[in-house]
Parts: C-alpha cells; structure tokens; sequence
C-alpha cells in the first residue's frame, strides 16, 4: 500500500517545524519513531529553500538506517541516488556534486569536519536519533555548538524519540523543544518470565528464553491475534539460535521469520519491510535496531527479553567488555511502543515487573563506557588540545581521559603539547581506530615491504570475524577453519585466507565450503581497496611480499598495549592486566609461546586475547628494546583485577560513582544497626536467602549449598546486586563435598544456572579410558563417553573435593578422562581435545557421531561467552 507522506505527523507540521526553525538555530523536534522525523524533516527544508542555501545533511548511528533512509527519501521525491539524494558512510560514498540531502553516519560527520572545521557547504545538520547518546552523536553535538557561536546562518536539528529531549534544549541555550502527538494505541501488559523448575536439570538461560518466546507465539497463533510479532533478543547468535527453534516449531508453516542484525546484507535487512506470504504471520527476530532506528508496519505483538549488549571499556586495562545486561525503562518503553503504532497490541516482556521498576531510567551513555582515544585524536587534528574542558553534553570521567591520552602516547600520536606528532598526522588520515592507523603507519615509515599485508590486517581488525560455526555443523566447520592456520598465528592466516578468497573465481562458493561469511569477507576486500586508494592518494606505494617478522612488528606498533608474557600454564598477563586466556576461536589456542600480540583483549566469561600471533625476543626488541625487560617484571606479579564496576573488599563494597551499591534490601527487610553489621560482616543475601561467609586465609569466602542458591539466583531480580559481587570468592557445598571453591562468585553462578552439578559417582565414569583413534569402533567408543565431560566427581575423597570430568588429547591421537579441580582448566583441555579431534577424527566418524560432537563443542563454546 503507497504512504500518503503528506499524512505523517511530522509532515502536518510542517509549518510549526518552519516557524520555530526561523526564529532559531537550533531546536529540538520530538516526537514517537514512526512518526516520520527521520524522512520527512529533511523533505520540508528542501521544500522550503534551505538547499538552495546549502547541503542539508542528516546523521545516522547506523548504516543499515543510513541506507534504508536515503532510499525512502529518494524514492519520496522520484529521484534516483547518487544525485539530489545521496548517502555517505566509511569506505561507501553514493554522492555528488548536485546532492542536496545527504544522509550520512555521525562518523562521516566529523570526518568532514576535518577538512571543513565550520562545515561551510551546510545549511542544516540534523543529528538524527539523538536519544541514542553514542560517542559520536555527543562529540558532534559538541562540535556544532562551536559552529553555531561563528555561524549565525547555520542550522541545528536535534531529532530525538520522546527520551530526555530536556537534555539537549538545555545544552543549546534552552532551545525550543517542538513536541510533535502521534496516536497512541492502547499496549496491553504482560510479565511472563521463562518459568525454570528449580529441582529438574536447569535449562541455560538462553535456552529458557527460546522456549518462552516458542510458547508466546504458540498462544498468539491460537488466539488468533491480528498483525505481526517483533522480538527483541541482545545478539546475532541467539537470534539464530531463534531462528532454528522456530522453524523447527509445530507451527512453522504457519510463520514467516526474518530476522535483523546489523552484520545481516543490505538486502537481507530490507526483508523486514516486506509483508509476509498469505496467509503466514510475519515474525521479525532483532536486536535493538529496531527499537528506534527502523520502522515496521504492522507490529501489533512484541515480544521482550529485557535484554542487550553494550560494550563497556576500562581505561585503566586497555580493555573491553561486551556485557549482556538489562535495558533501561526508556528502551523497555521504547520497544513496548512498537505494538501500538497502527492499532492496539500486546508486548509479552519475559521478565518480572519488579525487575522493570528495578531498572534505571535511561542508558549509561556511551561516553562513559568508551575507550575515547579516537575522539582525543580528531579533537587534536581540530587544534582543540584541552580535552578535560571540551564543552561535551555530559562531561567524560577525568581517568577515561587520561586513559585515552595514554594510548595515543603509547602509540606515539601526540607530542607533549598534545598537538598531533608526525606519526599522529599519519594516522589521522585514515578512518580507522587509531590502533590499527597505527599499523599502517609503521609499516609505511619503517617496512613499506609488507604495507599490503599490513592493510589487510587493517581490514580485518575493522569488521567482524568472517568465521561461521552454524549450529549442528561445528566440526565441519572447524576442519575448514583448520586449513588457514600458520604457525606465526592468526595475523598471517588472515593474510593466507584472504589471498586465496582474492583468487577464487567463485567467491560465494569458497565462503560456502569454508564456512566464511560472504559479507564480511567482501567487506573486508573494499575496506583493502579503500585504504590503498587512499594510501596510493598519498603519494605512497602500496607493495607486499617482505617478511612476517616485519610485519608482526607493525601489528605489534599498533597493538603495542596488547603485547603480553605468559604468565603460568594457561594465562597471560599485558603490562596492564593479567589472568589473558587465549580465545578458543584463535588458531594459536592450543599453543602456548612466551609472548604474544593480540589484536584485541575483550573480557566475556573471562579475558580473552583475541587474534593472537607469537612473538620472539628478537622481534620484542625491534618493537621497543625495553618492551621485554618491562613484561618479565610484570610476569608472575600478584594483584587485584582493575576490571569490574564494584570490588569487594573484606566485608565492604567499594562503589565507583554513579553505580549502584547494596542496600538493607538486599537482605529482604529493614535491619537494625547492630544485625546490619553483623549480617554485613559474615553473610551475603540473594534472593531473599541469607549465605555464610568464611575467613580463608584472611580473605572471606561465600559458602553456597548447591540446591539453596539455584534456587536463590532464580528468585533474584536486581542483576546489579549479584554483579556486585562478582569478583567475592566462593565454594560450593554438595552432598558429600565440595566444589570450586576458591572460585570467583560470577564463574560459579553462571555454572549453577548453566551446568547439572549433580556429582556422578566415581565409579560410573571412564577413569582408565585411553585410546588411540585407528578407526570406526575407536571413534564410536569415545563418543559414547562424551557424555561425561564437565560433569562433577569426586576429585579427592580424603578432602571431599569435587572436580570436573575433563576430556584430554595429545599430538598422537590418544584421548583419555581425567578428574580438573579447577573448571577453566577442564573447560579449556575438553575444547582443545575437540579441536584435535576435528583433526584426527573428520574421516572417522559417521553423522550422527558427528551430531554428538558438535552439541558437545557448542555447549562447551556457549561457556566462553
């Protein structure tokens, strides 16, 4: 059906929008997603004259908005892009000289800042869903203020779904707010957690949410509810992990799936605008794209999980956390607004209400989550050096700041002064984050022989991982992944696979038999020829074909903070933080050299080095002759995580600002004085159950009885009281014994949601299993004892300790079981032994032993998430 546009709330206020535009430089439009902000604001200005007065621009936080906006808006005027419309992201520009709309991501913004610090050729920049409060949407809002103070002919529109708008009118000199009332249906309520029986084998929390959403839509169908479903997940991964659960559904015949992430293609994405077959209901599967930055019609039923991912940064480690945690209630509100646009709906959230009225009220912005050096670095390029006094809408902490002042000085960006060095002017040139700038700067200052293999390291450190694993077919694609290993690790497979991706007539059939994503990898081939457009534009050759070690040292001038030692058997310490594993996902997983260089160091259910290469002393001392010298001292050093919003220390919680702390709540009432200091000092509460501590070694420890806190951790609402105690270490109490004690209280709670602890007894499992694969029947027999890894037996009966049945492997095929007291050492061997036997075992087994593997390796994969 054709939109009316004229009938968009937005365009029936044209003339207000108008008027409050004259009378001002900036103002505030805000109004419901949906309304038409994002597509017809710019319609309006261009119909009223003000493109005859310049370029009017439009930024979006994302490209998949970025694209879909420009079509809707160039297709509304019956033009074709590049042209009156265009759109501009990194390393795509679909504009020229006769654009007059141009729709841009907020990256693109500042970098065109650069060459034109007073955006001279714009009349009106639109900072569309500015509610999001990313980095960049609060460092232009910066930058335009300062514009406008020069600029008495420049306009400001700040776009923003009805979240906060007070914020941004106040930052601009009280500006006007312009309010623009859509209709507003009526949203039936519903709290529907996943319901988890406490005393049957625990189904991962995933799994239970997978099921709950399988149910609900099992109930709309059967009631037979008008209009489509929108469900919102945190990820890629479990949304087709959803995806799988539904079409393997009774009702499968009678939905359409699509789902929505930001790695899916272009067209892909656009799917989610179609109508659904006849006669099928459409079942939209996203992530929170679709809170504000994408429109669907005909939503009438939401489904809620409660849940996203943010990335949190620690600039005192150099390191990153993509953290899945709880929206706020604005993102709640936001998503619960989508089954109320057309006609009334439902929203089915899945988790209690006294969770929602826990929740804070907005998102932590960005700014006080991100590593900021990159935004340091433009500023620089901008001659703004006073970085603590920049006017931001919310100022960043001062240790963010001078954690990102220490990056650029360890890659040697700035001088003293803080303007840009040599090497910073170099790196500023790309678009890059200034780590990875800092690659290709190495290389063509000091080894121009290998600037080709040092762009594609580039390109391959700026997208995701093209490495599939889909669900059911891990060894497969494990065995594929295999081929591309190198000895000197990850930065030169990256090198072999993209070569020979390069010289394949049949691109899609070589991403198809080596389990790679297609997109990413053509992603990854038009960044490379982006960059060395703009490296040859330079003036400088692009040449290829030195040595490894030459190039490993321009990795490593760019990763220099990621530079580690290893640090005991199985860990690895930076000259930062320590207790670094290998990621399973790394070629360089089952080795173990004494230095090494990571691409990036992310924490998940621990830290992790992710795209890993060895190093050598000699190659330590062409990075910097003291590097060596610097990580031995570290090596072995005993210290406290710096990681973590809270700490415990003793009896009490060191709380950072802004976060929240623990309250007489927590307990489950009002304590007087004297039992508040007596709980506070020798117990903990969750869920309403109160729990030991004990002294070990002077350092307290939790006592959990297994049954006890399942039951606990189900029944506790405030995610923030159990990430509290995250780093307070703990033991487990089973019948008969004991478990993981020592552990931290987050590792042990993840494994009482996701694992059976029930022990096995110790003469039911396989302890003298050993054997060497030759053929079927070896391969037959391990795989009937598959079964036992990670369950729990008795390790030492003398001093009742449980461990973790582990599945262990050497170079020649033999694979036996034995009892790890520690679980990172059980989950770590058990992966490695999968890995090899993806090696030894691909001929061997049938399909269905297959199928056994895979499950296995999956669950034991979801466990480093």
């Amino acid at each position: 059906m054709a939109i009316n546009y004229k009938k968009l709330p937005v365009y029936e206020q044209k003339q207000l929008i108008l008027d409050q535009l004259a009378k001002n430089q900036v103002i505030v439009v805000q109004s419901t997603t949906g309304s038409g902000k994002t597509t017809q604001i710019p319609v309006i200005l261009h119909e009223a004259g003000y493109s005859q007065d310049g370029v009017i621009a439009v930024t979006q936080p994302r490209r998949i908005a970025a694209l879909s906006v420009s079509e809707f808006i160039a297709k509304q005027l019956k033009t074709t892009y590049p042209g009156l419309v265009g759109y501009k992201m990194r390393f795509e520009d679909k504009t020229d000289s006769s654009t007059k709309i141009k729709i841009m991501t907020d990256g693109i913004l500042l970098q065109e800042m650069k060459l034109d610090p007073w955006m001279s050729k714009y009349s009106v920049i639109m900072i569309d869903e500015a509610h999001e409060r990313s980095l960049n949407i609060d460092f232009c809002l910066g930058l335009l203020k300062r514009i406008l103070a020069v600029r008495p002919d420049f306009k400001v529109i700040i776009s923003s779904a009805t979240m906060n708008a007070q914020a941004f009118s106040k930052y601009f000199n009280d500006c006007p707010i312009v309010t623009i009332e859509t209709q507003v249906f009526p949203v039936t309520m519903v709290y529907d957690p996943p319901a988890i029986k406490p005393t049957t084998t625990t189904e991962s929390g995933a799994q239970a949410i997978l099921s709950k959403i399988e149910s609900t839509i099992g109930r709309v169908l059967d009631n037979h509810e008008p209009g489509d479903i929108l469900i919102f997940l945190p990820g890629e991964k479990i949304i087709k992990d959803c995806v799988q659960k539904l079409y393997n559904s009774s009702f499968r015949s009678k939905i359409h799936i699509v789902p929505l992430y930001g790695r899916l293609p272009k067209e892909e994405q656009e799917k989610v605008f179609d109508s659904a077959p006849f006669g099928k209901k459409k079942v939209v599967i996203s992530t929170n794209i679709a809170e504000t930055s994408v429109t669907i019609n005909g939503i009438t039923t939401v489904i809620d999980s409660g849940l996203a991912k943010l990335n949190f940064y620690n600039p005192k480690t150099y390191t990153s956390s993509l953290i899945e945690t709880p929206v706020s209630k604005a993102s709640c509100n936001q998503r619960r607004g989508r089954a109320g646009r057309t006609c009334s709906g439902t929203c089915y959230r899945l988790y209690k209400r006294t969770d929602f009225e826990s929740r804070s009220e907005y998102t932590t912005e960005e700014i006080f989550r991100t590593d900021l050096s990159e935004v340091l670095l433009r500023m620089s390029e901008l001659g703004i050096t006073d970085f603590e006094n920049f006017d931001f809408i919310s100022k960043p902490e001062k240790e963010n700041i001078l954690g990102a002042l220490e990056t650029l000085n360890m890659l040697k960006a700035l001088n003293p002064d803080r303007t840009l060095s040599s090497i910073g002017k170099l790196m500023v040139e790309f678009p890059l984050e200034p780590r990875v700038s800092r690659i290709l700067v190495e290389s063509i200052m000091n080894y121009p022989d290998v600037l080709d293999e040092s762009v594609i390291a580039a390109a391959f450190l700026s997208t995701q991982s093209p490495f599939v694993l889909p669900p059911g077919e891990e060894m497969d694609a494990r065995a594929a992944h295999h081929a591309f290993r190198d000895i000197q690790g990850d930065f030169v497979s990256y090198v072999k696979l993209f070569r020979r991706y390069q010289s394949m007539e049949n691109k899609t059939r070589f991403c198809q038999n080596n389990y790679l994503d297609e997109k990413v990898m053509k992603e990854i081939s038009s960044i490379r020829t982006q960059l060395e457009e703009e490296i040859s534009a330079l003036g400088i050759p692009v040449t290829g074909g030195g040595s490894m070690e030459n190039y490993l040292c321009c990795i490593s001038a760019g990763m220099i903070q990621f530079v580690c030692v290893r640090d005991g058997k199985e860990n690895y310490r930076s000259l930062t933080t320590d207790h670094i594993s290998i990621h399973p996902g790394s070629g360089m997983f089952r080795t173990s050299p004494l230095f090494i260089v990571a691409g990036e160091i992310v924490r998940t259910s621990r830290m992790f080095a992710m795209s890993v290469s060895p190093l050598t002393k000699a190659l330590l001392a062409k990075i910097d002759p003291t590097l060596e010298k610097k990580l031995m001292s570290v090596r072995g050093a005993k210290g406290k995580s710096l990681t973590g919003n809270l700490e415990y220390t003793g009896s009490t919680f060191r709380e950072q600002k802004g976060k929240p702390g623990r309250d007489d709540s927590y307990f489950g009432g009002k304590l007087d004085k004297n039992e508040k200091k007596k709980r506070d000092e020798n117990s903990i509460g969750i869920g309403g159950e109160i729990f030991a501590l004990e002294k070990v070694k002077g350092k307290k420890q939790a006592v959990l009885p297994y049954e006890k806190f399942k039951e606990a951790l189900l029944s506790e609402n405030d995610k923030n009281k159990l990430a509290a105690l995250a780093n307070l270490r703990g033991k487990l109490v089973l019948k008969g014994g004991f478990a993981l004690t020592g552990e931290k209280f987050e590792l042990i709670a993840k494994l009482v949601k996701n694992l059976n602890l029930t022990p096995v007894d110790a003469k039911s499992w396989p302890k003298n299993f050993n054997i060497t694969l030759n053929d079927e029947k070896d391969g037959e027999l391990l795989i009937q004892n598959l079964k036992y890894v990670l369950n729990l037996t008795m390790a030492k009966s003398r001093t009742k300790e449980f461990g973790f049945i582990t599945l262990f492997s050497d170079s020649r095929g033999t694979y036996w079981f034995k009892v790890s007291r520690g679980f990172v050492t059980a989950l770590n061997e058990s992966l490695a032994a999968l890995e090899n036997l993806v090696d030894d075992a691909g001929q061997i087994l049938n399909a269905v032993q297959k199928d056994k593997v895979n499950m296995l390796y999956r669950m034991l994969n979801s466990l480093y998430e």
